[in-house]
């Protein structure tokens, strides 16, 4: 029998689960209605497992896995997760946590997600890199692995969905991104002026987009809270799901932060920064500016020709 949810609400670790059942099915071709068929459940209630709304039982996952023909392992780590998802912190003191995880990937929660609020310190983020900007990092060992553009795209793609669009039956949710970046990081120089002005200009194409946000942070501001580390905040329309917070970092790699003392700091940081952020048609242009002077830095030596492309830069962003 499915089972309600922890306080009303889907970790992570749950939404995982939920994902794995679920590509079991897809990868079969089934329907809702003929896997119900295969193990007794209704498509409303396979729905409900798969979207995460109830929690699976470790019994509802032998059911889906045996019809399905998942591999032994699969089912057999899939039945740990939901047994540990009815009191975590029981399961933990039991059996430890010396077993293996249902792990998810930023692309999968971002998938899920309604709103991203990504916060930069050095580097921009996989989701807004062009691939010379990313094969730069690859490079210097500042990024481990390959850029995957089709990933990308997916979820750029939702930037621009109008309300009819979203509306289509299948159609991914709209999603809005706010991208806040240091005044630092538009002199920033990875890859070279080439590539610095490749990246920025993606940075202005997105600009664009209706679900997209480009702030700058002021450098007179002094130091603030997040800039020693970048995040991500990760919002989402179902009221079950609570933000999660993702830190990465090369050598550590991903770390969620789901539990309301977690996430807290970084909460208190993004209303810090509004406090300090260049509005948007000032980020707009200084992003302007520094894209096109990377194009062409002579026309900025001369002063008459630099307020022409001042003028040039405040004409851009007010477009």
């Amino acid at each position: 029998m499915a089972l309600d949810l922890v306080a009303g609400r889907a970790s992570l670790e749950v939404r995982a689960l939920s994902r794995t059942v679920l590509g079991w099915r897809t990868k079969r071709g089934w329907s809702l209605k003929e896997l119900g068929e295969l193990v007794g459940f209704s498509a409303a209630k396979l729905s409900q497992l798969c979207r995460a709304v109830v929690r699976m039982s470790a019994l509802e996952v032998v059911a889906i896995g045996a019809a399905c023909g998942a591999s032994d392992e699969e089912v057999e780590l899939c039945v740990r997760v939901a047994q540990r998802a009815v009191d975590p912190t029981m399961w933990d003191r039991i059996n430890g946590d010396a077993w293996a995880r249902l792990t998810w990937t930023p692309w999968e929660v971002m998938a899920e997600a309604s709103e991203l609020v990504i916060v930069v310190d050095d580097v921009l983020p996989e989701l807004v890199r062009v691939d010379s900007y990313h094969a730069a990092l690859l490079e210097s060992g500042a990024a481990a692995t390959e850029l995957d553009l089709a990933l990308q795209q997916e979820v750029l793609k939702r930037l621009g969905m109008d309300t009819t669009e979203a509306a289509r039956p299948g159609s991914p949710r709209r999603l809005r991104v706010r991208l806040i970046v240091p005044e630092s990081m538009l002199n920033g120089s990875v890859g070279g002026a080439r590539v610095m002005a490749d990246q920025l200009e993606r940075l202005e194409e997105l600009n664009e987009l209706p679900g997209f946000e480009f702030r700058v942070v002021d450098g007179d501001a002094g130091p603030y809270f997040g800039q020693g580390v970048s995040f991500t905040m990760m919002r989402f329309v179902e009221r079950r799901f609570d933000d999660v917070v993702l830190l990465h970092t090369l050598h550590g790699g991903d770390t969620w932060l789901e539990f309301a003392a977690e996430r807290g700091p970084y909460e208190r940081a993004l209303a810090a920064l509004d406090g300090v952020l260049r509005s948007e048609q000032e980020s707009a242009c200084r992003l302007s500016h520094a894209s096109l002077r990377l194009r062409d830095p002579l026309s900025c030596n001369d002063s008459g020709d630099q307020q022409r492309h001042l003028q040039l830069v405040a004409d851009r962003a007010g477009r």
